[in-house]
């Protein structure tokens, strides 16, 4: 097809490149940072960068023993051991904590909820009471009732006329906090609330995990942090901030830190379980607790550690791949807190004006780079596209290795779903400019098309400018190629001038042809011709179309033979093929072609030369076949593979249309060809060169006939293994 020759505006094109590069990051920033509309995507995309951050950096603790944090947990072991029933009389817990103080721990933190007065055994409250104002290291948990949205922050409602904070001994010596965690949307906890506001702002609390932070710094329980703009201070103590939260370090998966069974605490000299002899539980454990005094100055956490706790929460870390095995106890989630906490081990964020930048950076870089490239004049675009496309997939690479590493060797979260997002914008955003570019230059293609395709489409193309769309579409087409068999030789013993007369009256016929059976001209390549049906305008019978134009055009060149005074033997061979193709411009931004590419194209041009193989003049492709075999006069040829390919196809010789005036002498020899091609692939090699031999004989110019006779003699005296499917395997183009 021919091409022009476009023209781009050299500073005002830039100006204008470098302001959409500047507006579409500033569009990513308003969409991911939630500026006006909430899109989950992004959020989505941000959660799960952190969960991946946290499988690729692995666990920060090798040896739960190393930690400052320890778990009592009441588990299923804990049911069959003790002498009561669960839930545990408050004894039990008073004898923890006794034996815990004993052991050296800095803070008993107990996630458990006593809302309620034990009204059958009050001794056993005053028993524990007692021994949380004795101890003055324990922390209780507390809760609210309710929570409702003020701006950015969440407030919780407490009763005015209940000072316990929902625990029924925090007067006890007024050590409590929160045990409410914060779950994303998607229902994973990654963020950890510092301290809660309660009734409209009026009161500020401490979670669970600052309540104890405040015992182990010395601190009263109930100390309020001071809320600065990005983080929290509590004490000499700064914690980054993310509205109420902060992000959780963990450790680790579930079982991170070392666990113990609460009947180890409570199975002293004093106290007996049934037939001390649980499986798993030692009785004389404590005692080793005391020689090895694994507690001293540790947090010691008591809570449920068994399923049915209904306790289990999703978290972003993970046992193995396995995104099923992410779970993890409340009492674990509270224990990363704590731990990171004493470690000042904190996951930091970066400010929303720093992700704004990165993001119009970032989009900005990919769309002048994008641009730039395919601004480039080059033919073909193909090779463009893919440098383009290699860099936005480079700069996504990038950006997450990047935040990949900032993550491991800085605690820091870098959001990566707004550069990711600015990225594919940007790709994507200097695609649409210079489609809008190339747009601008409608009448050149208009003019363009005027020459390649009929006055009918043409008009319908002037009328719905739609339907013709700048860059590739997949479509299913039918596609043509001709050429002249002997060109080069002809050329040798005739003239230039008389050649040059005769290839012109050649391909001008043809190409009316395939103008007026609705084809599109796709281009002259010497004595060949490329074409196709079906584009720019869909045509339902695109496939009948190219069979009837090949008809009509061997029809013509007989024609033109005839009537050539030079009585040149010109012959011509072609091939026919409909599969799905990309059809579209293809080419640079000052250059572009509108044709078809494809696997369906390239085969479509084998079989024009497969012509020679077995003397034929048209060779349709099986999909072809397929849509006009019930109109069409045609024979079967093969089941080849083409050179360069792995898939077989099966190819048919077009004769003629069903309504055709065909002698009869041909009507007769295709169907006794059609007998004897059956004979082939049943191995019945005498009957077929038997067959073929009576072909020959009546039809001795048929070079199919000829072919399969060869064959069916060769393998009658060699016959093939047996599993030989009667493929040709093509050696040349």
């Amino acid at each position: 097809m021919n091409q022009r020759r476009l023209k781009i505006k050299g500073g005002k094109e830039w100006l204008l490149r470098f302001g959409i590069g500047i507006g579409i990051g500033a569009l990513v920033v308003i969409f991911v940072q939630d500026s006006f509309v909430q899109i989950g995507l992004f959020e989505k995309l941000h959660h799960a960068s952190i969960d991946r951050r946290f499988e690729q950096r692995g666990p920060l603790a090798a040896d739960g023993t190393e930690l400052d944090v320890v778990i009592v947990g009441i588990t299923r072991e804990s049911f069959r051991a003790a002498p009561d029933p669960y839930p545990f009389p408050r004894e039990y817990y008073a004898r923890a904590i006794r034996n815990l103080n004993k052991l050296g721990a800095r803070v008993i933190g107990i996630d458990l909820l006593f809302d309620m007065p034990s009204y059958q055994a009050p001794e056993q409250d005053k028993m524990l009471y007692d021994k949380i104002k004795q101890a003055e290291n324990v922390v209780l948990s507390g809760t609210f009732q309710g929570v409702e949205r003020r701006g950015s922050t969440n407030t919780v409602f407490l009763p005015e006329d209940d000072d316990t904070f929902g625990n029924v001994f925090f007067t006890a010596d007024s050590s409590i906090g929160f045990v409410q965690m914060r779950r994303d949307s998607d229902g994973v906890i990654r963020r950890y609330p510092i301290a809660i506001l309660a009734n409209g702002g009026a009161r500020l609390l401490p979670s669970f995990s600052t309540a104890i932070l405040n015992r182990y710094d010395g601190r009263r329980a109930l100390a309020q942090p001071y809320i600065d703009k990005n983080q929290f201070l509590l004490g000499n103590r700064t914690i980054p901030r993310v509205a109420e939260t902060t992000y959780i370090n963990y450790y680790g998966p579930s079982g991170t830190f070392t666990q113990f069974d609460i009947i180890q605490f409570i199975n002293d000299e004093t106290f007996n379980t049934p037939g001390e002899s649980t499986p798993g539980i030692n009785p004389d454990i404590f005692d080793e607790f005391i020689e090895t005094n694994p507690f001293k100055n540790k947090v010691v956490l008591i809570g449920p550690v068994y399923p049915e706790s209904q306790d289990l929460h999703s978290t972003p870390v993970n046992h193995t791949d396995t995104r099923a095995l992410n779970q993890m106890y409340g009492i674990e989630i509270h224990a990363n807190m704590i731990q990171a906490m004493i470690d000042d081990d904190y996951l930091r964020t970066t400010t929303r004006t720093t992700d704004a930048l990165l993001v119009i950076i970032t989009a900005w870089i990919i769309f002048m780079l994008t641009s730039i490239i395919r601004a480039i004049k080059y033919r073909n675009r193909y090779p463009l596209e893919i440098v383009t496309l290699a860099i936005a997939g480079g700069a996504i690479y990038f950006v997450i290795n990047i935040g990949d590493w900032f993550f491991s060797n800085g605690g820091v979260i870098i959001p990566i779903a707004g550069p990711v997002a600015s990225i594919v914008f940007g790709y994507f955003g200097s695609a649409v400019h210079q489609y809008v570019s190339e747009r601008r230059q409608k009448v050149i293609i208009k003019s363009i098309f005027s020459h390649y395709v009929s006055p009918e489409i043409m008009n319908e193309l002037l009328n719905d400018p739609e339907q013709l769309r700048l860059g590739g579409e997949k479509k299913e087409l039918t596609v043509l190629f001709s050429d002249i068999a002997g060109f080069t030789s002809l050329s040798e013993v005739v003239s230039p001038e008389v050649l040059a007369e005769l290839l012109n009256k050649h391909l001008d016929s043809m190409a009316k042809i395939i103008i007026n059976n609705y084809g599109t001209l796709d281009k002259y390549e010497g004595d060949a011709i490329m074409a196709f049906w079906g584009a720019p305008i869909k045509l339902k019978d695109h496939a009948l179309l190219a069979c009837i134009s090949a008809l009509q055009m061997q029809r013509t060149l007989d024609e033109l033979r005839k009537n050539d005074s030079n009585k040149l033997p010109i012959h011509m061979r072609i091939g026919i093929n409909t599969g799905e193709m990309i059809v579209g411009n293809f080419g640079g931004k000052d250059r572009f072609d509108y044709t078809v590419i494809g696997d369906a194209v390239n085969i479509g041009a084998r079989f024009e030369s497969v012509n020679k193989n077995y003397g034929t003049n048209i060779i349709i492709g099986e999909n072809t076949y397929k849509y006009v075999q019930d109109l069409v006069i045609a024979r079967k040829l093969d089941t080849i593979i083409v050179k360069g390919k792995t898939k077989p196809t099966t190819i048919y010789e077009l004769i003629g249309m069903c309504d055709d005036n065909l002698a009869d002498d041909e009507h007769t020899k295709v169907k006794l060809y059609n007998d004897g091609i059956k004979l082939y692939p049943k191995r019945r090699w005498k009957e077929a060169v038997d067959h073929f031999n009576e072909m020959t004989r009546l039809y001795p110019e048929d070079t199919p006939s000829r072919i399969y006779l060869e064959r069916s003699k060769f393998f009658l005296l060699n016959p093939p293994p047996d599993d030989w499917t009667g493929i040709t395997v093509l050696e040349s183009k």
